[in-house]
């Protein structure tokens, strides 16, 4: 059975310390179920739910775990995901995570294998042969196989702090007087970098409203909306409002923020979070809501941060590199422009509108800013951002600021 070969992977390696702590029974017999779950929830539902909230759900389902089999269970359950090609490719088949998990566990001989310059570039890394291929042709060889490296990373924890009740420096000397590793950001001025997962939910300052965890990158696509006070913007693909509450502290609660998304409940989630920020100066705006209609051609910025293949941010879920195709990305693509053409009837004329993704493919990215600068007779109010993700670094993302002629 399953459960029987889990348990014997458990044997030879019982002993080892394996990341947060020792392997053991309980431990790998949670993994192999969450990873089984996860692949059987996949294979039933669209669209699927993203690895980390599955984690957060089973969690919640099997609340006698303590923090240090959860913290186990989560990481074994991330790093079996990023390394699963290579472990396929190492491992006898059946290919399934029984046989996966003993490759992983038994010995750490498999990872020499992403040194072995007889394999090709995409099993040494452990990214499916299509989305490689797709990398390497937007970025070439070399930088594809850097980023794919910096991708099978853990992803690292960034915090933005809420500069409308209190300033960074202040926020990074409470949390270094807790003993809490902490750095500034070099590029977002309202960042701060985690040099190891904290506890941060409970502590006061979080509480209070004073900062988020939120990751760099999207604290730089936010900050390209410039929006003053007494201005109108709107957040077009708002989610449980991330951007949003990176954009509001600047208009100083004047003006306001209209957060629009097809996700009912990701929307209301928003609440909790902007209140805690002090932000009041903001509407949601659900399908079909009667204040739409009324908005058309009135917002000095929209931000559009599009769904895509998130290529740039896979540290995050690294099971979406699996279920990549490049059917999918035309059907992203195809979206992104569907999306991008309706919101861009809420600018006003000398209004801005800022594309945004977290995807390093060129489809994605500049050939749409092409796209939509030719349709809609628009250009660029400034040179595309555009960063790769980088080791312990901020994730990778692509963001461009176009205005009308």
């Amino acid at each position: 059975s399953l459960a029987a070969a889990a348990a014997a992977v458990a044997v030879p390696a019982a002993a080892v310390e394996q990341g947060r702590g020792a392997m053991n029974a309980t431990r790998v017999r949670h993994l192999e179920n969450a990873l089984g779950l996860f692949d059987q929830m996949r294979k039933k539902e669209t669209p699927f739910l993203p690895l980390d909230l599955f984690l957060r759900r089973y969690f919640q389902a099997h609340r006698f775990l303590d923090g240090a089999d959860r913290a186990w269970v989560a990481e074994k359950t991330y790093e079996l995901y990023r390394w699963r090609g290579l472990l396929d490719h190492v491992s006898t088949p059946p290919h399934n995570w029984v046989n996966r998990m003993r490759t992983f566990f038994t010995s750490d001989r498999w990872r020499s294998q992403t040194q072995n310059p007889n394999l090709p570039h995409h099993v040494r890394c452990s990214f499916p042969k299509e989305l490689f291929a797709r990398m390497e042709g937007s970025l070439g060889t070399k930088a594809a196989r850097e980023v794919c490296d910096v991708l099978n990373e853990p992803a690292m924890t960034f915090l933005r702090v809420n500069t409308a009740r209190i300033p960074r420096d202040k926020v990074f000397s409470f949390l270094s007087a807790r003993s809490v590793p902490v750095e500034k950001t070099l590029n977002s001025k309202m960042g701060l970098l985690l040099a190891s997962k904290q506890k941060l939910l409970e502590l006061p300052e979080y509480k209070l409203g004073y900062f988020e965890i939120q990751d760099e990158s999207s604290q730089l696509i936010a900050q390209q909306v410039d929006a003053k006070p007494g201005e109108l913007a709107m957040d077009f693909c708002a989610g449980s409002g991330g951007k949003t509450l990176a954009i509001a502290p600047k208009m100083l609660n004047k003006g306001h923020v209209f957060m629009h998304d097809n996700r009912d409940m990701k929307l209301f989630e928003a609440k909790k979070r902007l209140r805690r920020a002090g932000i009041a100066n903001y509407t949601l705006l659900p399908p079909m809501h009667p204040l739409l209609p009324k908005l058309r051609g009135r917002m000095d910025w929209v931000l559009v941060d599009a769904p895509c293949s998130q290529t740039g941010a896979l540290r995050r879920n690294p099971d979406m590199k699996w279920a990549y195709s490049d059917e999918r990305l035309w059907q992203w693509v195809a979206q992104q422009r569907e999306i991008f053409e309706a919101a861009l009837k809420y600018v006003k004329d000398g209004g801005k509108i800022v594309y945004a993704t977290c995807s390093t493919l060129d489809e994605e990215n500049a050939q749409q800013v092409r796209f939509f600068c030719e349709k809609f007779g628009l250009y660029l109010s400034h040179p595309p951002l555009h960063a790769l993700p980088q080791t312990k670094g901020m994730d990778g993302f692509f963001c461009a600021t176009m205005e009308r002629r």
